[in-house]
């Protein structure tokens, strides 16, 4: 289950470029500058840019360019240190409906510079002003009031699957995701026996069959692909790289792998962005692209989503694939959903506000969410993004700790046009150390959820979200 770290700080993707106008740079090495500023903004936020530069110069100055959707000119800020460089934006330009901003480096020894985005006043980055967010309050959460199932639609004996139980590294992992297929049939990857099983719809007791997976896929995101296919990522070495792999659905034979990203090094991808892992999300977007998580590191975007293959199913060029990475998750045909992004008023506070946003092609704002809660966000779900009657479902994830005892449960929420449309609770069910997705919305439009126990098996359990 690959989740956000709530108050990451995580640095965007490596850009290089010379700013338009600026002069020419004297040297090879570039400036390396990553940051910005969250997308999600109110009105009384204290809001700032941040940026880090890497330059190998202590004399980099940076400035700040901002301005509102009310205002032609932008306003010049300087960025200081002594860290980061930062700039306090001005409450009063916290009006209107959009701010833009672009940031300029120079370094006058080398004469090297940057802008950052690089078309500048004529492209500059935005964020969103939520003058009428939908305010939902959650109130404390009540650990221990959890939802019981609708239904179960899987089940499998502990001895039916494979676990990894290394006592002495403290090492626990078993089954970890589930899939939901068109037909409503129920995929369980079976990590550690490398194969996926099969339930046909309303037949939970047994698994109809099993498809194999590569050996290095089976702690792997799963995807559908088109025409009776499907996806998984497998790494490999010799060299060490991370590579998509598409199969046969039905006999699990290879169709082809291609590479992923231009390297893998067991995590970040050497020391450059975008970071690119081994057990991300692949997500597919409404028209059919296939998507596959990385972390940018710009402010509120803890994923960015590199494509990866075509709605054809043809593999993507890496450098078609670094260049088409967005930061958005695309929902429906049009309609992009930002968020989450948490707001604290300063940086040494718990969370207890995330904010979401649907927005269209033509980048306008059209309804936003403001979730506020007395008790601390923990950690956010990598659900796949999903609408449900034109409603994004969100999920959040509480902690508590008590008597050397942990606690974690999911609160379910369907972001409506009044508050929320629906919302419950749900344990964590799944056992061990699972770094993948538990839960999934369906194509009906319910919501699944994986158990796992190495005594008690397998189930999967369904749940309205009416």
């Amino acid at each position: 289950m690959n989740k956000l770290l709530i108050l990451a700080t995580t640095l965007l993707a490596v850009v290089y470029f010379s700013a338009a106008g600026a002069p020419a740079a004297t040297k090879t090495t570039p400036l390396d500058v990553r940051g910005g500023m969250v997308h999600l903004l109110a009105r009384g936020d204290r809001v700032a840019a941040e940026y880090s530069v890497h330059s190998g110069s202590q004399r980099v100055r940076g400035t700040l360019f901002v301005r509102s959707d009310r205002q032609k000119v932008f306003q010049r800020i300087p960025l200081t240190r002594p860290h980061n460089y930062r700039a306090s934006v001005p409450a009063r330009l916290l009006r209107g409906r959009q701010l833009f901003y672009y940031a300029v480096f120079r370094d006058p020894k080398s004469g090297r510079s940057l802008m950052l985005p690089k078309g500048g006043v004529h492209a500059p980055a935005r964020a969103w002003i939520l003058g009428k967010a939908i305010l939902i309050r959650l109130g404390s959460h009540h650990f221990g009031q959890t939802r019981r199932p609708d239904a179960i639609v899987a089940r499998a004996g502990a001895d039916e699957v494979g676990w990894d139980i290394n006592e002495a590294e403290g090492f626990h992992l078993g089954p970890q995701t589930l899939q939901v297929g068109f037909d409503r049939s129920i995929w369980l990857e079976d990590s550690f026996n490398n194969r996926l099983l099969v339930w046909r719809p309303d037949t939970p007791d047994r698994f109809a069959r099993s498809v194999p997976v590569p050996y290095g896929a089976g702690i792997s995101d799963v995807a559908f692909g088109p025409s009776g296919t499907l996806y998984v990522t497998r790494k490999l070495v010799d060299p060490l790289r991370l590579v998509l792999a598409k199969l046969d659905a039905t006999s699990g034979r290879l169709l082809w792998e291609h590479r992923i990203g231009r390297e893998y090094a067991g995590g970040p991808s050497g020391d450059s962005y975008p970071v690119i892992g081994s057990d991300s999300p692949l997500r597919v977007d409404p028209d059919g692209t296939l998507r596959y998580g990385v972390m940018t590191g710009l402010p509120g975007d803890g994923w960015g989503w590199l494509p990866v293959a075509t709605a054809a199913g043809k593999p993507l060029p890496v450098a078609a694939q670094l260049g088409g990475i967005d930061s958005y998750q695309s929902v429906a045909s049009g309609l992009r959903l930002l968020g989450p992004e948490f707001y604290v008023p300063r940086q040494d506070t718990a969370p207890h506000e995330a904010r979401y946003a649907l927005i269209d092609r033509r980048g306008r704002l059209v309804r936003a969410w403001r979730v506020v809660s007395r008790t601390e966000f923990d950690f956010i779900h990598s659900i796949a993004p999903s609408l449900v009657g034109g409603q994004p479902v969100i999920v959040h994830d509480f902690r508590k700790s008590e008597g050397g005892r942990e606690t974690w449960e999911y609160e379910i929420l369907r972001l409506g046009r009044h508050g929320a449309s629906a919302q419950f609770s749900l344990p964590r069910a799944v056992w061990g150390d699972g770094s993948l997705d538990d839960l999934r919305i369906g194509p009906d439009g319910e919501l699944y959820q994986l158990a796992t126990s190495p005594t008690s098996g397998v189930s999967i359990s369904r749940y309205s979200l009416r």
